[in-house]
């Protein structure tokens, strides 16, 4: 746990914003931003000695590196000196550059599309994967850059592209997994959840676990769409939620419902979770973050962050409860090339050094990576059990988060509203949340003709 005393008050004052994959904390982000145009001077000051130490009288290069999560800014910055203590890398000057996460994407594509100051390197997640790469921003990895053998066949397969080319390194998997609060069951007298837990298991555990005054609920749902939301329930319930290829939505059909409508009371008539209009004042996983809750359901990187606000020795990691199917949804966040790099080869470098088992032992110090071999790094870091994740991605059937190959971002604020509506109406049958649900389905079906 001495990693989580250096995040300190950071991560106890600032809540980490979900949208696919972990954000970044704005104290932070002001100390990376300082660090960065520190060291971008001293880069260029040290450009000649560097190109001196190689010993190869090559001319020296400087990178671009993008990334939104100040969180892993000592990991990149361990990185980058590993890779340059290789032989042969010391004439190439790597400048990595922490933005939050809005700011993020904004500058991420205005940078790509006109080249102008475009990064050479770049962190990218699956909704912006699927509309870089039609784009043409991003650049095929040559073979051998990364082990196939060692890396998991979900995580590459979506990665990549039409022409059969892998498109970016995965360095770190969010699959979805069951979080709970050990001391508040301890007090319950329950036993810890199980991976053999079904829905009726959870919901009775969540009953058991709010108190008449609310001052505890058993389980905090989210309300936007980020991993651990609704999309937990829904492909649960054995729904897909959108064929993302040809620009489907699935979210309104029977499957989906039932995740729909238990979700629904859980919270209106078991009274297990906050209500939509509480969450409206503070997100759900707030409530557990802050140990007002018992249960949430989240992906690795949100365990650190729990891990720091209440004590790792109080968190527990459990596979998500079954409904219709073992299932769960799942992003992938990469490093990736510019298309139109003017280094090709030491992006290509470098991105190999990341994918390699000791590039990947760095980045897993911060999250889970894809690297088959690097699980144990992540787990002894934050101190807790996490075997449950390595389960989920045996077991589970892995739903990627993807809305639409042609409408990602408008079929993600149909969904976001859709969840708003159905939680935040206090009076809907059945019928009502089907209504609900199929008019933002037909909506999304309307940006497609």
């Amino acid at each position: 746990m001495k990693r989580f005393k250096k995040w300190g008050a950071m991560l106890l004052t600032a809540g980490m914003i979900f949208s696919l994959t972990a954000c970044s904390q704005p104290e932070k982000e002001t100390k990376t931003t300082q660090q960065a145009a520190e060291s971008k001077e001293q880069n260029g000051q040290e450009e000649t000695q560097s190109q001196a130490a190689s010993g190869s009288g090559e001319e020296a290069v400087s990178l671009k590196l993008f990334y939104w999560d100040a969180l892993f800014s000592e990991e990149i910055d361990e990185l980058i000196k590993a890779y340059n203590a290789q032989e042969g890398n010391a004439n190439v000057t790597i400048e990595p550059t922490q933005l939050p996460w809005a700011e993020y994407w904004t500058k991420l594509e205005t940078t790509l599309a006109t080249g102008d100051d475009a990064p050479d390197i770049f962190w990218v997640n699956l909704a912006h994967l699927v509309e870089y790469l039609p784009a043409g921003y991003m650049l095929p990895l040559e073979d051998g850059v990364v082990d196939l053998d060692k890396y998991s066949d979900t995580a590459m397969d979506l990665l990549k592209g039409e022409d059969g080319s892998h498109y970016g390194v995965p360095f770190l998997l969010d699959p979805n997994v069951l979080i709970y609060n050990k001391a508040m069951f301890d007090e319950a007298g329950l036993s810890y959840p199980s991976n053999d837990w079904t829905w009726e298991d959870f919901r009775n555990a969540a009953k058991a676990l709010t108190k008449e005054d609310k001052s505890q609920y058993g389980y905090c749902f989210r309300t936007d769409t980020g991993q651990g939301s609704m999309h937990e329930w829904l492909v649960m319930a054995g729904s897909n939620e959108f064929d993302y290829v040809n620009s489907v939505p699935l979210f309104a059909q029977d499957d989906a419902l039932e995740g729909w409508s238990f979700v629904y009371d859980i919270m209106y008539q078991d009274g297990s979770t906050p209500t939509g209009a509480q969450m409206t004042e503070i997100q759900g996983d707030t409530y557990f973050q802050s140990g007002q809750a018992a249960m949430v359901f989240g992906a690795p990187p949100k365990i650190v962050t729990y891990a720091e606000a209440l004590g790792a020795e109080k968190i527990g990691v459990s596979m998500l409860p079954t409904g219709a199917r073992r299932a769960c949804s799942f992003s992938v966040c990469s490093m990736a090339g510019y298309a139109k790099t003017k280094y090709n080869t030491q992006v290509q470098s470098f991105l190999k050094f990341a994918a390699s088992k000791e590039g990947m032992n760095i980045l897993s110090k911060a999250g889970l990576t894809a690297h088959l071999d690097c699980f144990d790094v992540y787990e002894q870091n934050i101190g807790i059990d996490v075997g449950a994740i390595k389960e989920t991605l045996e077991q589970s059937t892995l739903v990627p988060i993807l809305y639409s190959v042609g409408h990602n971002s408008e079929f993600q604020t149909a969904f976001n509203s859709c969840i708003g509506e159905v939680y935040l109406t206090t009076d809907l049958d059945k019928d009502g949340i089907k209504k609900v649900i199929q008019n933002y389905a037909d909506q999304c079906t309307a940006l497609t003709k």
